[in-house]
């Protein structure tokens, strides 16, 4: 009997069941069932700061009282009891008269035979069977020892008495003031737990498993604070065996914690259990023997001698209370009666408690396991469970636990064992078998429903003690170091009998139990079950997944993983039929694997396609044999197999490339095709991002444009595409990277010109060097900038842009033309730094300009040539220079349109500047001078100036749009490079050189997007003659303004210039512009210029020729040796500097 408790009886109305506060990260909420159980007051914990803790107004059990069962409910649990203890129950549902009789015996049991628990309430005679615990009778408030079976991240599953599984939240492994002290929260309970750990716990609920609603979940908690809860200093003695948390590691030993603010305790470290294990952590279990009690300063010291531990047995103590009782302590105790499926024992004077058939002392309990156990013999036993509510106590007498260590496990779930003894044979319940496993032999359970399959109704007929058996095992229960067998035939047929037999990849045959919206349950022959998700139910998308797949049917499904015992398979006909090997890992992946997969996402970029047991892998865009200027997801879908090949791989980090192309066509060095190479292509087709064309080669192939690359301004690229039609042919194309049967091409001029001079490799970059490339993407810390093939630089945020006040995205875009800057080349990390400043990467020719003239000229062609009956002839009539004659049309504030007799489709304009004066009047007749044509616009600048008017021009030039500054006629005296005056007129003229007319560009590569400079009409600038009029400039003359390398004039720039005021002796960074035979010329800062000597190149003059070395465009570091002498024209001070490596140096 178990003595009573010392607290206060309360009034049970007043209870309300156990309640838990908000620092649990999940809130139980209580659920109505069939058994209503409650915590009892023996679980209340008293100190405020746990978070997890029962009210204080929970009233005691009254010793002596009944079970809390009513007979209504006892009745419910009575199928429970009879199956696992009276086989004959099995036979209730047979019409067969013997069947009968089982239930008329059965009907007669009385309530003290039933599976409730029973304690000190049992009067006038002893029970027939010993507690056990099981689903239906295990309530909130037990307390329970257990092994710990799993360690996850997050919880922990414990193995309970019956075989039973509970699990513990990380918050509930812990009390809440620990958790703040051990590292990484969660994540710390692999760090403070092992697999068969034993470990006391107590219920804190049941709740249905969301899963199967058959399967109840058992919510644990080791907080010492709920198994402490009935302690206090004054209950503790010396001798006693106490569990404590280590809270901190002093120098002398370990501070410990046992749940409760009245004590604590303390382990010097000369203690076993630092020979044990050497490495003791924060927040871990140790268990200790009470050497010594300092009630002044509520110090309890232990020891943790392993052997004394587990020896050391609790003492007969005066007045002990059941809360005092934690699972795990070891007791001496006396047999007091034999009972059908185990004994009871009486212990501590007050107590008495039970022991089952699978916790006796041998492991292998014979049929005649009775005599064993005489009447008053004395036997060690340690407390396997407490129940308060019923006041129940179960016992254990295996070997292992009460040596304080768990049953070693020396089988697997799903071996097959073929000599299998059979030791004990439990009428109408089972056999009891011994495995010879190593090191140690195995008990095993085989239950009757597992014996045959047939029903077999006297097992002692058909099995012998002693006779051999071929079992299968079928699971393990962790405490007990009891595994379960099965003997049935169709156990050891098939490929798949449990979880551990399912391997990814492999071919089962499986019958179909339920379909559903998500896909179909299936179950193996063995029993277990999958999901074949409904994206695998078919090759191809299906929509209604109950007229192809009906419950009952039996089909053949590949396995495609198994995680956390959640199998999934699928029915697509050609993964299920594949010969092709098998990816289930990562390091399977070899170069060149040809394998099955399925897509997984289609991007822009590529494919992502899944193999078997999680692995997957991308194939780019250029692998998946897509016609160019098509789209992946016009070719493929999601849940499609494909066959794919192994590019390659990386195992370590999860990357796999593939590509869907099987035998990848390259083209020959025969076809002259390679990065670099300009090529002529014909249009075949144009779709809205892509243009594809027809390369002019030994074969026939196929490349693509992108339309940023069908031109190097960014107004003109979606313009001409608009124009392009297929048969157009490009005369000159670069081969900007090749991808497996694919050409990437484009049509920039800065790009053609420079084909040459473009890197495809990082051995080809040199440092100080600038280089024409295109921006392929955009980040906030910057710019990546591509050369040929996949050859990319970076400019970080502070090198891209002068102004750093400016967002990347609104001075670039993705696809621009730039002139970068070579600022550094790391060969060991094979990275390439580069520059963007307008004031470092400025232009030194026209070529912007010229290719803006040009792609405005095959716009304009193509334009008239789709259009009927317009044409280019008008254009022959207006000479720029010439005069012509118009009709002043009409007025308006910002000039005057001019109407022509012979072209009704193009219009005159004159601007308020260009009048010269002249006051003109509605249907007027004026004769004025051409400074411009716009071909697109079928628009004509005219100016009625005078000094336009009387000069007679003799060449003609062709147009320019109205975004573009513009300059007049060239005089016969003027050469290339030679520095001019100019006036901003709608376009420069040139007053020195008879008014000629010149065209520049105000804004660069690099400033396309980025605000400029704004000029005043008649504002008088200086400009450099960059290229006579010739067909290759369009018929222009073609300027180059100084102030191109100049930046807008913001805070930051000023800021710049201020900066920019260098002194003798100064090392800079600069451009050269040009190299003549004595002296190099070069730029530098914002609008500086320098000269280097010939004799300021090297420490020796043994060179013939100094400069060779070195070409236009090119950046190099040189020392200011010698101010710039004084002069009215700024622009004109040339400063001398050396490029010694002496003066370098210095």
């Amino acid at each position: 009997m178990a003595a009573p408790s010392k607290k206060k009886q309360q009034n049970p109305k007043q209870n309300d069941g156990p309640k838990f506060n908000k620092a649990s990260q999940k809130q139980f909420k209580a659920k109505q069932t069939k058994i209503k159980k409650s915590f009892s007051n023996d679980a209340v914990v008293k100190d405020a700061s746990i978070a997890l803790q029962l009210e204080d107004d929970v009233p005691d059990f009254p010793r002596g009282g009944k079970s809390s069962l009513s007979q209504r409910e006892r009745e419910e649990i009575r199928a429970e009891v009879d199956e696992e203890f009276e086989g004959e129950e099995r036979y209730l549902n047979k019409k067969n008269k013997k069947g009968k009789k089982f239930q008329n015996k059965s009907s007669q049991l009385s309530g003290d035979d039933l599976g409730s628990l029973f304690g000190d309430g049992i009067t006038g005679k002893l029970p027939r069977f010993a507690n056990k615990i099981t689903m239906k009778n295990i309530s909130p408030g037990m307390k329970l020892l257990g092994v710990v079976a799993e360690v996850n991240e997050k919880d922990l599953v414990i193995g309970l008495p019956g075989g039973l599984r509970g699990l513990v939240r990380s918050m509930d492994a812990v009390d809440p003031f620990l958790n703040d002290q051990t590292e990484d929260g969660e994540g710390s309970l692999p760090r403070v737990f092992h697999v068969g750990q034993l470990v006391s716990c107590i219920v804190l609920q049941m709740d249905d498993d969301k899963n199967d609603n058959k399967k109840r979940k058992i919510w644990l908690s080791l907080r010492l604070s709920l198994l402490h809860s009935g302690f206090s200093l004054d209950a503790v003695k010396e001798g006693m065996v106490l569990t404590a948390y280590v809270k901190s590691i002093e120098d002398h030993g370990f501070i410990l914690h046992f749940g409760l603010s009245s004590f604590m305790g303390f382990l010097p470290k000369n203690s076993k259990a630092e020979s044990r294990d050497s490495e003791v952590k924060t927040g871990q279990f140790l268990q200790g023997v009470v050497t010594r009690i300092d009630k002044t300063r509520k110090v309890v010291y232990l020891s943790s001698d392993p052997d004394t531990v587990s020896k050391c047995v609790t003492k007969d103590l005066k007045g002990i209370s059941i809360d005092l009782l934690i699972p795990g302590m070891m007791v001496d105790a006396r047999v007091q009666s034999t009972l059908e499926n185990g004994i009871m024992l009486s212990f501590l004077t007050y107590f008495t408690g039970t022991v089952d058939m699978f916790h006796l002392q041998n492991t292998f309990p014979t049929s005649n396991w009775k005599v064993d156990y005489a009447k008053n013999k004395k036997v060690n036993a340690r407390i396997l469970f407490i129940d308060p509510s019923t006041r129940a106590v179960g016992l254990t007498l295996n070997q292992h636990l009460v040596h304080n260590s768990s049953p070693p496990s020396c089988v697997k779930v799903g071996d097959i064992h073929d000599n299998a003894k059979v030791v004990r044979v439990d009428r109408g319940m089972g056999l009891l078998l011994e495995i010879p496993s190593t090191p140690l032999p195995t008990p095993t359970f085989v239950n009757v429903s597992d014996v045959a399959e047939d029903e077999v109704r006297k097992l002692e007929n058909k099995f012998k003690e002693g006779s051999s058996v071929r079992v299968r095992i079928l699971g393990y229960r962790h405490l007990e170091g009891l595994a379960t067998g099965i003997l049935k035939a169709s156990a050891f047929e098939g490929s798949v009998f449990t979880h551990s037999d399912v391997k990814p990849g492999m071919v089962t045959r499986a019958k179909i139990i339920a379909v559903d919206s998500f896909g179909a349950i299936v179950q193996f022959p063995g029993g277990v079950k999958a999901l074949c998700p409904l994206r695998h139910m078919s090759e191809f998308e299906i929509v209604k997944p109950r007229k192809k797949f009906k419950v009952g049917a039996e089909l053949f499904f590949r396995v495609l993983g198994c995680k956390s015992k959640r199998i999934t398979v699928t029915h697509k006909k050609t993964l299920v039929k594949s010969k092709l090997p098998i990816l289930s890992s990562y390091s399977d992946a070899t170069d060149g694997l040809i394998t099955h997969g399925w897509i997984t996402k289609i991007e822009k970029p590529g494919c992502f396609v899944h193999f078997y047991n999680g692995v997957q892998g991308f194939a780019p865009r250029s692998e998946l044999g897509l016609e160019p200027g098509s789209d992946a997801i016009s070719m493929y879908q999601v849940g499609q197999v494909v066959k794919c090949r192994v590019t390659s791989s990386i195992a370590a980090s999860h990357r796999i490339n593939l590509s869907f192309i099987m035998k990848p066509l390259r083209f020959s060095e025969e076809d002259g095709i390679k990065m670099g190479s300009v090529v002529t292509g014909v249009i075949d087709k144009v779709t809205p991002s892509l243009v594809t064309v027809y390369v002019n080669a030994k074969d026939y192939m196929k490349g693509t444009i992108a339309t940023e690359h069908l031109t190097d301004h960014h107004e003109h690229a979606a313009l001409m595409k608009s124009v392009l039609k297929p048969g157009y042919k490009f005369d000159q194309l670069l081969v900007l990277d090749i991808e497996s049967n694919n050409l990437v091409l484009t049509a920039k001029y800065s790009l053609i010109k420079s084909a040459s001079q473009l890197p495809s490799d990082l051995s080809q970059i040199r440092p100080q060097s600038i280089v024409h490339g295109y921006i392929c993407n955009l980040i906030e810390t910057g710019c990546f900038v591509r050369f040929l093939g996949n050859l990319t630089a970076f400019s970080p945020r502070s090198k891209a842009m002068d102004d750093q006040r400016s967002q990347l995205s609104e001075a670039f875009y993705v696809g621009q033309s730039v002139r970068s800057n070579i600022i550094d080349v790391n060969n060991e990390t094979s990275r390439i730094t580069v520059s963007l400043k307008q004031s470092c990467c400025s232009s030194t020719d026209a070529s912007f300009l010229q290719e803006y003239f040009l792609s405005e000229n095959k716009i304009a062609d193509l334009q008239s040539s789709d259009s009927k009956g317009r044409d280019l002839k008008w254009v022959e009539g207006f000479n720029i220079g010439s005069t012509v004659e118009g009709k002043i049309q009409e007025s308006k504030e910002f000039g005057v349109v001019v109407s022509f007799e012979k072209h009704n489709d193009v219009f005159g304009f004159i601007t308020h500047h260009q009048l010269g004066g002249a006051m003109v009047e509605a249907g007027a007749i004026v004769r004025a001078a051409v400074l411009d044509v716009a071909q697109t616009e079928r628009l004509v600048d005219l100016s009625l100036k005078l000094e336009f008017l009387d000069k007679s021009r003799d060449k003609s030039f062709n147009s320019l749009t109205h975004k573009k500054k513009r300059k007049g006629e060239m005089s016969k005296d003027l050469e290339v490079h030679q520095t001019v005056n100019a006036v901003v007129e709608i376009v420069l003229s040139i007053p020195e050189h008879n008014y000629a007319i010149g065209y520049a560009s105000v804004t660069d590569y690099n400033t396309q997007k980025i605000s400029q400079k704004q000029f005043l009409i008649g504002q008088s600038v200086s400009a450099t003659v960059m290229a006579l009029p010739i067909p290759s400039t369009a018929g222009r003359l073609l300027l180059l303004l100084k102030s191109i390398s100049e930046v807008t004039e913001t805070s930051s720039s000023k800021k710049a210039k201020r900066k920019s005021s260098y002194n003798v002796g100064s090392l800079i960074q600069a451009e050269i512009t040009e190299i003549k035979p004595l002296e190099m010329r070069l730029k530098f800062g914002i609008g500086f210029r320098g000269r280097i000597h010939i004799t300021e190149v090297n420490d020796t003059c043994l060179l013939e020729n100094p400069f060779s070395n070195f070409r236009v465009g090119q950046t190099v570091s040189a020392r200011i040796i010698a101010k710039a002498g004084r002069s009215d024209n700024k622009k004109s001070q040339m400063w001398d500097l050396s490029i010694k490596p002496k003066m370098l140096e210095g």
